[in-house]
């Protein structure tokens, strides 16, 4: 875990923020090099991408200050009583900027999805502009995205694994987001320098989207309509969060409902009592598995005579 790159004027550099950098400026440079040879408008694509940055800032900090609300509303209005839920992040005064410092983790990739999502729709719709081809010359650059964004979760700690003693687990230093956990449930003792080790899942996410891009990319070569390449995106990236969400261990991205599956548990190597379903993002990746069988029934060219 390295979460600050350099100093720029006495300020830092998160990586997590680079990383998101990084993804945003990539994509938009393979959107808009795509789009021109598909004959799509480059000021308009360039226009759309503005956009989607911002829906997808927001919609990914809303729906992780919707989860862990009590970290942003208590030390704005009440600091006693955030001192009191978290003694380990005490602060002296009311502090209402908490909200604003992304680069420290809090994006929830789903939130960002969702706005991003409804963001095309509307801005597609003004401009008068069919949705498929332009989710097409999009939906890669997201899997590249989250590639990128990954790397600085890893960076920066958030998002962590569930304790492993496998070949593959690392361990984070102290002060470290699964190193306060760790010690919150008894699982190191206080005077320990690094947290339990764990499974490298931001690394597994990471490399899953960059092994996503480059099967879309293939998929968009070969594609037989339009829309193609998004539902095959609606189909593989679900299941393949559902399958990394198995492996998560950290608390923040919470459970609709706790069930455990003691099979499941012990065929993953998992420790016993640790819940296998539902998490918020597996419940969300089955609601997108609906919207691609739906999507892709409307589309399929055996259904329609012309894309």
């Amino acid at each position: 875990m390295h979460p600050v790159l350099f100093e720029l004027f006495g300020y830092p550099v998160h990586i997590y923020a680079v990383a998101i950098a990084l993804g945003f400026m990539f994509g938009i440079w393979l959107v808009v090099r795509y789009g021109q040879t598909v004959g799509l408008d480059k000021a308009m694509l360039l226009d759309l991408c503005w956009w989607i940055i911002v829906a997808g800032l927001v919609g990914s900090r809303l729906a992780f200050i919707a989860v862990e609300w009590k970290q942003y509303w208590y030390p704005c209005v009440d600091v006693a009583q955030f001192n009191a839920l978290f003694p380990d992040k005490a602060i002296t005064e009311p502090d209402c900027t908490r909200i604003l410092r992304f680069w420290n983790g809090g994006l929830v990739f789903y939130g960002g999805v969702i706005g991003a999502m409804l963001t095309i729709v509307w801005f597609l719709r003004r401009e008068k502009v069919r949705f498929s081809p332009v989710a097409d010359a999009l939906i890669p650059s997201l899997a590249l995205g989250q590639f990128f964004g990954r790397l600085g979760c890893f960076a920066a700690g958030c998002c962590f694994g569930a304790p492993s003693d496998s070949a593959l687990a690392v361990h984070f230093p102290a002060n470290s987001m699964p190193f306060r956990h760790h010690l919150d449930i008894g699982l190191i003792e206080p005077l320990a320098t690094h947290s339990a080790g764990v499974h490298p899942v931001q690394l597994y996410d990471s490399l899953g989207g960059l092994a996503l891009f480059f099967i879309l990319l293939l998929v968009r070569r070969r594609k037989r309509y339009d829309g193609q390449v998004f539902v095959w995106w609606l189909f593989i990236y679900p299941f393949w969060r559902s399958t990394v969400e198995f492996f998560r261990g950290d608390v923040e991205r919470g459970y609709l409902t706790e069930v455990v599956v003691g099979p499941i548990n012990d065929l993953l190597g998992l420790a016993p009592g640790t819940p296998t379903f539902l998490s918020t993002s597996q419940a969300i990746s089955l609601a997108m598995l609906a919207v691609a069988v739906a999507y892709w029934w409307k589309r399929h060219p055996r259904r329609v005579t012309a894309t």
